[in-house]
């Protein structure tokens, strides 16, 4: 009988965390987020990559599982910026420039400016790999 409790209860945890959002839906939707409503940056994006927003964020969402060790870092960075841009209604210019300037005064934890730089550099790259595939997520 013990057995049983036991295994029940395992499957209950099981089910509970596998009920929660993947990395990749929460990845795509902090994307989204952030890049919603700031047709310059949206425009920008889309115009290098080739293709639609939402495409796009479901392409960097997918490489960025893809690469496991990025998962963490990338949705801390899109989280806060999200956070940034929603308080003070920013464009995403402005919410990269806030954040810069909380790099400057030392007031942001977990992430640092070379991660954020990082991420830039990440979006840029994939913008031009899906270009190069005709706006479509290149295979990684």
């Amino acid at each position: 009988m013990k057995h049983l409790i036991a295994a029940v209860a395992a499957i209950t945890v099981m089910t509970a965390c596998n009920g929660a959002p993947p990395n990749q839906k929460v990845l795509t939707d902090l994307c989204s987020d952030l890049f919603v409503g700031d047709t310059r940056t949206a425009g920008m994006i889309t115009g290098e990559a080739g293709t639609d927003l939402a495409t796009f964020c479901s392409c960097f969402a997918a490489q960025t599982v893809a690469e496991a060790d990025k998962i963490d870092v990338h949705k801390d960075i899109l989280l806060t910026m999200v956070e940034i841009r929603s308080a003070g209604n920013l464009t995403v210019e402005d919410t990269a420039d806030a954040l810069e300037a909380k790099f400057d005064s030392g007031d942001i934890d977990g992430i640092s400016e070379q991660d954020f730089d990082d991420l830039g550099d990440y979006f840029q790259d994939l913008s031009i790999e899906m270009k190069a595939a005709g706006g479509t997520c290149p295979v990684s």
